[in-house]
């Protein structure tokens, strides 16, 4: 029997945290004191789940490895994936026939192996995409893995977009990764590790700073093999496996129920559709389908963030770095703690201190804290 997970409200986009009091102290305050509930004993496949249907199979000659899906916000019936490997990053956008409506290359940039895309939707609409360099197959990656961070085109068309790049390290060296969880209301991100008897995971710190080694933070293990993974907009936490789909109540929550994979010569992809109402599941290959399964009502959550300009038209695919409330969002949030700390009286003057030692807020992405979900 399925356990109905109750609505969370909606909590500040991933850029804008720093207005957010209450979340900047609980992330100061607070420990972080997580242990997944999984077992090894999954439970009934549920037997609500409708039957996997395909939805259209990849017509591109250049996508022969597809290793992740995102179900775009911004355009609907378009999904975005990538190839599995090293080289210049390309994302491709297919809509729900399997024809690439556009294919974006990251300029300025290489990476090791992307294993994974995800996104979200900001407080002011801009739709964001995350690219995940996490793929280490030797476990030789000591000087970690990254994340890119990109704002979804506008426009649908072959061409060139500016990314920002995030250095993430491991507490315990490195990992092979296949999985980026982004959460559709808080946009908290994770990373989840992939081992042959099962993987970790891991959270992104509440900022995110180019040109340093941001620490990814443990949560607690997945004992499974992960080849991908999805938050929902309830933070249900769905974890694919090459024969099973693994529902938890959240990235640190128990394991609630199965579903039965679709047969595929390599499942590696799996996305939640834009309305929250069914998942999708891709493969690796050449011309590879991608199936879809309308989920049980009590699995459906739909995100409330939507995609569109309020008051704010600066924020282009060019210059991730350009969106506007970056630096405000910085200093209103360390600014807060220190009115909390120190009283009213000395916030001012504290809080000059404070920014001369900070780095740059307009190269900061500030994210909602992992300690709050």
């Amino acid at each position: 029997m399925v356990t109905s997970i109750p609505r969370k409200a909606p909590m500040p986009s991933s850029l804008r945290i720093g207005s957010a009091l209450a979340a900047v102290l609980f992330t100061a305050f607070a420990p972080v004191s997580t242990a997944l509930a999984a077992s090894d004993v999954d439970p009934a496949p549920t037997a609500s789940a409708a039957p996997w249907v395909k939805q259209f199979a990849f017509e591109d000659d250049r996508i022969t490895e597809s290793s992740g899906l995102y179900a775009s916000r911004l355009h609907p019936g378009v999904v975005w994936t990538h190839n599995d490997g090293e080289g210049v990053p390309t994302l491709y956008a297919v809509d729900d026939k399997g024809k690439t409506l556009a294919a974006i290359s990251i300029k300025g940039t290489t990476v090791m192996d992307t294993e994974a895309v995800g996104g979200a939707v900001d407080s002011r609409g801009n739709s964001m995409l995350f690219l995940a360099d996490i793929g280490d197959n030797a476990t030789k990656r000591t000087s970690g893995i990254s994340v890119l961070a990109i704002v979804e085109p506008p426009v649908l068309a072959d061409g060139e977009v500016s990314a920002q790049r995030y250095q993430l390290v491991y507490p315990d060296g490195p990992h092979d990764a296949e999985a980026l969880l982004v959460h559709p209301q808080t946009g908290n991100l994770y990373v989840i590790t992939k081992g042959t008897s099962g993987g970790a995971v891991y959270g992104l710190p509440s900022a995110l700073v180019p040109d340093v080694n941001n620490r990814l933070d443990y949560i607690g293990p997945i004992p499974h093999v992960v080849s991908d993974a999805a938050l929902n907009a309830d933070g249900l936490m769905f974890v694919r496996g090459y024969n099973k789909i693994r529902v938890f109540a959240d990235v640190t929550g128990k394991l609630l129920e199965t579903i039965p994979a679709p047969q595929q010569p390599q499942g590696e992809s799996l996305t939640i559709s834009a309305d929250g109402k069914s998942i999708l599941a891709g493969s690796e290959g050449k011309g590879s389908a991608v199936y879809s399964l309308a989920l049980p009502k009590a699995l459906v959550a739909s995100p409330t963030n939507t995609p569109g300009p309020r008051g704010d038209g600066n924020a282009t695919q060019e210059t991730p770095s350009a969106q506007p409330e970056l630096p405000m969002l910085w200093l209103l949030g360390t600014g807060a703690l220190l009115l909390v700390l120190i009283g009213a009286s000395g916030a001012a003057a504290a809080s000059r201190r404070r920014r001369r030692r900070e780095p740059d807020a307009a190269k900061v992405i500030a994210l909602p804290s992992q300690r709050r979900r």
